[in-house]
Order: C-alpha cells, then structure tokens, then sequence
C-alpha cells in the first residue's frame, strides 16, 4: 500500500528505483491524492468477498487481507479515471480528484493505483513461485477485462454503435464490474487450491453479485437520495450513459417517447429539467422495476449454484447477506 508520507526508500523497494528522487513531489502527485479519495471511504465490499470466500474454503480471512486490498486500490483507480471520463463534479460528496489536483496529476494517480498494489505485495511477500504465478495471471487477464468492459461502456455513450441489448450490456458490466469482483475470488481459490469446478462456479457469483451491484448503482442514479448516495442523481442521464434501465426503457416506450429519451441521453445535457424528464421517461417504462427484478433473480440463481461448495458456517452466512446487501443498499 501506498504510504500516507512515502519516503525513498518505499520507491527504491516496490520499484527498483536507483539514482535521486524527489520525494516531496511524489507526496504531493501522488500520495496526496490517492489518500484524499481514500480517506472518504467506500463501500469496500471486494475485500470482504474476497476474505469471506477464502474463509468459507477453509482458510483464515485474517491471513488474506493485504492481497484482498488489492482490488480494492485498483477500484479507487478506476473510480479517479473514470470521473476524469466522464466529465463528473463529485466523488463520494466531495469534489472530484481532477477537480482539486488537475486532470493530468488525477489520471497518473489512478493509473499508478493499478499496479502499485501488485507491485508492493511481490515486494513484501514470498509466494512459492507457482502461486505467484497463478495470482499475476489472475490479475492481468481481469484487468485486460475491465478495460474492454470500459472501452464498451464508453463507445455507448458516445453514441458509438448504437444502442446495446440487453445481453450486451450484461456483458459489459460482468467486464466492467465483474472483474473486481472476481479477482479476489479467483485469488481465493487460488490461495486455497481449490479445483476449477468451484473456482469456476464461485467465479459466476462473483461476477452475478457484480453485475447486480452495477445495476444497483444505476438504479440509484435515477432514484436514490443524493444525500446518501453521494454522486449526483441523473448523472447517467447527463453522460448519455445506455443503462439496463435505459435500454428497456428505449424497447418498452412508444416510438416518440422513445426517441424523445434517446434525444435526451445525446444531449449530454445539464438542464435539470431534461434530466428529470428522461427520469420520468424511464419510470414510466417500468424499466426501475424490471431492472430490481433482474438484480434479485442473477443473486439467487448464483447462490443456488455455489452453496454447494462452501463450508457451512459463519462465512458462509456472510457470503449470502453481503449477496443481498449489494442488490438491496440506498448508497
């Protein structure tokens, strides 16, 4: 982990730096802003399913915390990058980190977010040489995932390629989202020697409560407590993004309601008015409780597939509520 007031010698050790550095400009660039977002929290639910599944193969959650935080710190990464993308104002109710530092300082801060987790770990532990290995692969193959996820969130919303289906957005939040949600699972098993058979079958719950979460958190853009929810409501509206609500809402209006949506999501607009009439397009569709339903139905149908695998127990229980907790939050 990135220290709050890094000194030299952590650089010199995750990194292999020779020759002088300027340590008070890595503190301000770097240190200074990746710890401003960390330090207004989080839901910080990967590492808990990645200690709970680690615990309910039979292992002690306890020993698995530093490499649970790791796609966690990659998380916070992204979340610095994509408001950057996005254009938006707020992070967890306070300014965004480009908002306060500069574009250039927040993208470089994000990105480093996405290797120095990894790179402090190999340099911290011993890992015999297979595990390492395995937990490396692991964490290249969902990172390239998430990307693809991200470059087809963002063509959508630029309008290009149209309008997904459903099946196509499901797949690019199990890329987008799911792969956050699977590394520390897949590392779990890892860790654990578990076979594929339940490697792969909590591999889907993972990316299932994943996509759940996704819609979650759409949902909450159009309908939640802004107070609670910390980000702007009707963000999604004003960065055209092709939601599941918004697909099903663009299938189930009528024509001219339907292409007055549309309009509205290509507008990229700020007017509240706009915004609150695109809302109303959408609930007016049903599309808020069709996408509830398909939230609560991929939960249920992934935990009937891998209950199987887990130990009764604690952590297994804790599995099962943090499942539900994610498709049920207001924030």
């Amino acid at each position: 982990m990135l220290p709050r007031v890094p000194a030299s010698e952590y650089f010199r050790r995750v990194a292999r730096i020779e020759g002088e550095l300027d340590v008070e400009a890595l503190r301000e660039s770097l240190a200074r802003p990746v710890w401003d977002l960390l330090d207004r929290g989080g839901k910080r639910w990967r590492p808990v399913l990645g200690m709970l599944t680690y615990e309910a193969l039979g292992g002690r959650g306890e020993d698995v915390v530093k490499l649970m935080s790791i796609p966690e710190l990659i998380h916070n990464g992204t979340l610095i990058v994509d408001d950057v993308e996005d254009g938006s104002d707020y992070r967890r109710g306070k300014p965004c980190i480009h908002k306060i530092y500069g574009e250039d300082i927040a993208i470089n801060a994000g990105n480093t977010l996405y290797y120095l987790p990894v790179a402090a770990l190999l340099a911290e532990h011993q890992l015999p040489a297979d595990l390492e290995l395995t937990l490396l692969r692991i964490y290249v193959e969902e990172m390239v995932r998430l990307s693809i996820g991200q470059a087809l969130d963002i063509a959508w919303h630029r309008s290009v390629g149209g309008v997904p289906g459903e099946d196509g957005y499901l797949t690019m939040c199990s890329l987008k989202t799911g792969s956050l949600a699977r590394m520390p699972v897949r590392m779990a098993c890892a860790l654990a020697r578990a076979d594929g058979k339940v490697e792969e079958a909590l591999s889907r719950f993972s990316t299932s409560i994943a996509v759940a979460f996704q819609i979650q958190d759409d949902l909450l853009n159009l309908v939640g407590d802004e107070a609670l929810y910390g980000k702007e409501i009707g963000g999604d509206i004003r960065e055209g993004k092709r939601t599941l609500m918004v697909i099903h809402a663009l299938r189930r209006l009528p024509r001219e309601k339907s292409e007055r949506l549309l309009r509205i999501l290509e507008m990229r607009t700020s007017d509240r008015a706009l915004i609150s009439e695109g809302i109303g397009l959408i609930r007016e569709s049903g599309a808020i409780e069709y996408s509830r339903a398909v939230a609560e139905r991929m939960v249920e149908e992934s935990w009937r597939g891998v209950e199987q695998h887990l130990r009764e127990g604690r952590a297994k229980e804790l599995l099962r509520g943090l499942a539900e907790y994610l498709v049920s939050r207001s924030r």
